[in-house]
C-alpha cells in the first residue's frame, strides 16, 4: 500500500489519478496503517477529492473525539461535500465547549445562511460575538448579510476591533467588513479606503503572480482544438446536464437558481466532482493530453460515467443537473468531449462591474482578485477563452447577458430555458423562495426578487476605479 510520501511523489510526477486512488485506500485502512490523517486531509483536498478528505477528517476525529479543532475539520469537510445541514448540526456540539463556543455559533450560522435561514444565521453570529467580542469572521458575515442591529454601534465596534487586532488575517477580514458597512451608508470614499487596505493586507499575506494563470488560460485555446475534440469525443451523453462557465460575480448563482425552479432540475452548485473524475487528464497541458491520447480505448467514457455516478451519489437521482463550478470555463473542452449533448451557459456581465464585485467580495477561490489590476486581466483572459468556446461549439453554448437577464427577464429567461431544453415553469420568478443551498458570495442576493440594482454598480466608485479601468479596458 502506498505511503503518504509515495502519494506526494505521484502528485509531483503529474499522476494525480494514481495518487487519488492510493490515498483512498490508505485512508480506508488508516487504523491499521497509522497514517498522518491531517496530512491525508490536506492531500485529498489538493486533489479535489472531498469525500476522501471527509473520511480522513472523521477518522482523525475518532482518535480524539473531544478535540474541537478536529470537529471543525469535519464540519468544513462536510461543507465541501454539500452536507450543509449535517455541518450545522455538528457545529452545535461545539457550543457547549467554552473555548470553542464562539466558533460553534459562527459555523452553524455560516451553514444556516447557506440554507437561506438568514434571521437564524444572524442570531448565531451575534451569539458568537457574545462569546468572543473579537470574532472578526462573525462581523464579516453580518456585513455580508447586511444584518446590522444598531448600525452606529456595530460600526463603532468593528472600527475599535480593527484598530486593536494584531493578526493580519483578522484585520483584513474586518477591513472588508468595514468596506461593506460604509457602502451601506453610501460613504463610498471611506468604503473604498477600507476595501483597498484590506486587499493590500491580503496581497501581503499571500503574494500572487497572475502571469502563470493567464498563460495557462491562453494554452486552453491551443490544446482543445476542433481536431482533438473530434478525435476523443464520446458518441453521446450529457443531455441531462447544463454547465455554467461564467466568471465569479457575473450571475452564475442567479442563473442556476432560476433554472432550478423547474421540478426537473437539481442545482449542484460548486464542487470538485468533474475535476476528480478527470484526474487522468492532469492539468490538461499538451503533455497531459498526449498521455491521454496514448491511453486505453474507453477512458473518456469511463471519466464521463465516473462524473455522472458521483453527481447522483451526492445529489440524488434527478432529471437534469446544473453545475456552476467556478473552473468550468477551462474544463469546457473536456466537457465537450465527455458530454457532447450537454448544454453550457456563458453568462457575462460588464467587466467593470464584475471586477469591482470580485475585488470587494474577497473571492477566496481566486487570488487573482487581490488587486483590481489582476482582476481585470483575469476577467479579460476568461472572456477570451469563453468567446473561443462560443466560436467553436456554436449553439451548444447559451450566450447570456447578465444585464439582459435582470433588465429584460421575460425574454431572456424564455430564451435560456428553451436553449437548455428545459420547460420554463410558471413560477420561475419566485426563484428566491427556493431552499436550495447557496455557498457563494451571492447567498444574500439570490434570496431576493430579481432586480437590476447591480447594473453599473462600479459607477458609484468611479472616481477610484476609473484610473485602473481606463488604463486596462479598451
Amino acid at each position: 500500500m502506498a505511503s503518504l510520501q509515495d502519494i506526494s511523489a505521484l502528485i509531483a510526477a503529474r499522476k494525480p489519478a494514481d495518487a487519488a486512488a492510493g490515498l483512498q485506500k490508505l485512508v480506508k485502512k488508516s487504523r491499521k496503517s497509522g497514517v498522518d490523517l491531517a496530512a491525508a486531509m490536506r492531500l485529498a483536498a489538493s486533489l479535489g477529492d472531498t469525500e476522501t478528505a471527509l473520511a480522513a477528517a472523521k477518522a482523525h476525529l475518532a482518535l480524539a473525539s473531544g478535540d474541537p479543532q478536529r470537529v471543525i475539520f469535519v464540519i468544513e469537510a462536510l461543507g465541501a461535500c454539500a452536507k450543509h445541514a449535517e455541518a450545522a448540526t455538528l457545529a452545535r456540539s461545539l457550543q457547549s465547549k467554552p473555548m470553542a463556543a464562539a466558533d460553534g455559533y459562527y459555523l452553524e450560522g455560516v451553514f444556516k445562511a447557506r440554507l437561506g435561514q438568514r434571521d437564524e444565521a444572524l442570531a448565531l453570529f451575534r451569539n458568537a460575538l457574545q462569546q468572543n467580542a473579537g470574532h472578526a469572521a462573525a462581523w464579516e458575515q453580518i456585513a455580508l448579510l447586511d444584518g446590522y442591529g444598531d448600525f452606529a454601534s456595530d460600526l463603532t465596534a468593528m472600527q475599535a476591533l480593527a484598530a486593536r487586532v494584531t493578526s493580519p488575517e483578522q484585520k483584513m477580514t474586518l477591513l472588508f467588513a468595514l468596506g461593506r458597512a460604509f457602502d451601506h451608508i453610501d460613504d463610498v470614499d471611506q468604503a473604498f479606503v477600507s476595501y483597498a487596505e484590506g486587499a493590500a493586507l491580503r496581497e501581503a499575506i499571500t503574494p500572487y503572480n497572475s502571469e502563470p494563470l493567464l498563460a495557462y488560460l491562453e494554452r486552453r485555446r491551443q490544446v482543445f482544438t476542433p481536431e482533438l475534440i473530434q478525435q476523443f469525443q464520446n458518441q453521446s451523453g450529457g443531455e441531462n446536464f447544463t454547465f455554467i462557465l461564467s466568471a465569479p460575480r457575473s450571475g452564475t448563482t442567479l442563473v442556476e437558481q432560476i433554472l432550478a425552479t423547474s421540478p426537473r432540475v437539481t442545482a449542484t452548485g460548486e464542487h470538485t466532482l468533474l475535476r476528480l473524475a478527470t484526474l487522468k487528464l492532469g492539468s490538461m497541458e499538451p503533455q497531459d493530453m498526449a498521455n491521454a491520447a496514448s491511453g486505453k480505448d474507453g477512458e473518456w467514457r469511463k471519466m464521463a460515467h465516473a462524473f455522472q455516478t458521483s453527481i447522483r451519489k451526492r445529489f440524488g437521482l434527478g432529471g437534469h443537473y446544473t453545475d456552476k463550478t467556478m473552473i468550468n470555463y477551462y474544463y469546457a473542452g473536456a466537457i465537450r468531449i465527455l458530454f457532447p449533448q450537454a448544454k453550457m451557459v456563458w453568462c457575462h456581465r460588464d467587466l467593470r462591474d464584475t471586477a469591482w464585485s470580485c475585488f470587494r467580495s474577497r473571492i477566496t477561490a481566486g487570488n487573482w482578485a487581490q488587486t483590481l489590476e489582476n482582476s481585470v486581466q483575469f476577467l479579460q483572459a476568461h472572456d477570451r477563452l469563453c468567446q473561443h468556446w462560443v466560436d467553436q461549439f456554436g449553439e451548444s453554448i447559451v450566450d447570456l447577458s447578465y444585464e439582459d437577464l435582470v433588465q429584460a427577464p421575460e425574454a431572456s429567461t424564455a430564451d435560456l430555458f428553451e436553449k437548455t431544453g428545459i420547460a420554463r415553469p410558471e413560477n420561475w420568478e419566485n426563484f428566491y423562495e427556493a431552499d436550495n443551498a447557496v455557498a457563494t458570495a451571492s447567498l444574500a442576493q439570490v434570496r431576493k426578487p430579481l432586480n437590476a440594482k447591480s447594473v453599473g454598480s462600479w459607477k458609484r466608485y468611479e472616481a477610484h476605479l476609473a484610473p485602473v479601468f481606463d488604463r486596462l479596458i479598451s
